[in-house]
């Protein structure tokens, strides 16, 4: 066999390889998608466990990471991730720089309005306290007077303050807020006593307790549960339903499962799928 028939038998080989790769996607993509041969996601890469970064500062790594990952394979072609800061993603998305956004967002009625939205987990909030739990948190008034870290510009860290100012106004110690800039730093406060507890949702605090098991432990607290979605154009119809059929498929073969029990975050979600719906 001389080199020609060599290098054409590589090269049909690696297409057969490539063919039977995506042959067989379980979803499918819309025509779009197809033909440029790629779906790309907007995402805010500075919110790890669920969106950030590997070492190397460069390689998009997470739990939502893995389920972008998975989604464009499945319709048969690659996944794509930009990363934009929160306040212009959605303005990315609007002007055609992506075709869905995947950002930790939680499902509210505006969203709801403009964008058309896929569920994929239902989230609670909650405490990350020293394990056993010794301060007694079960309640917001049970923080009282105790310093609390949460991360600066969260739902929770609102809520944190709307509890502390009802203490006050009852003429009881208020909470000390300690807000920070990133949920790493928020963490290294509770490590290092700094804080008596770290405020969080449970993708969040799952993530940091499975760093130190033997340390903390988390607690649920009374805030209302949240239903994370991932958004497209309001009138991308064809890639609304593809992407839910990819959510269904990873949730039926128990990939979806396999990923949140990788990441340590099995117990702070409840997974939605349509023959599971999650509740707004």
């Amino acid at each position: 066999m001389n080199k020609k028939q060599l290098f054409i038998g590589a090269a049909l080989s690696m297409s057969l390889s490539m063919a039977s790769q995506f042959a067989f996607s379980a979803v499918t993509a819309p025509a779009d998608i197809k033909a440029k041969g790629q779906l790309t996601f907007c995402s805010d890469l500075e919110n790890p466990p669920a969106e950030g970064m590997a070492e190397d500062g460069k390689t998009p790594s997470g739990v939502a990471v893995d389920i972008m990952n998975a989604l464009g394979p499945l319709m048969g072609v690659k996944t794509h991730i930009d990363n934009y800061q929160f306040s212009g993603i959605f303005a990315a998305l609007d002007t055609g720089k992506c075709d869905l956004v995947m950002a930790s967002l939680g499902k509210t009625p505006e969203r709801a309005e403009r964008y058309g939205l896929i569920d994929y987990w239902r989230v609670k909030s909650g405490l990350l306290v020293t394990k056993g739990n010794p301060l007694k948190f079960h309640t917001f008034e049970d923080l009282s007077g105790r310093r609390v870290a949460a991360l600066l510009g969260s739902r929770n860290e609102t809520v944190v303050k709307q509890f502390s100012d009802q203490l006050v106004k009852e003429g009881k110690p208020g909470i000390t807020l300690v807000s920070l800039g990133t949920n790493v730093a928020a963490f290294h406060d509770l490590l290092l006593g700094r804080a008596d507890a770290m405020v969080g949702d449970n993708v969040v605090i799952n993530f940091y307790m499975s760093k130190a098991p033997n340390k903390f432990q988390t607690v649920d607290m009374p805030v209302p549960a949240k239903t994370w979605v991932i958004a497209t154009l309001k009138n991308n119809t064809a890639l609304r339903q593809a992407v839910q059929a990819g959510i269904d498929e990873l949730n039926t073969s128990g990939a979806m499962t396999k990923i949140v029990k990788k990441w340590g975050i099995d117990k702070g979600v409840d997974l939605c799928s349509s023959s599971h719906p999650c509740a707004d």
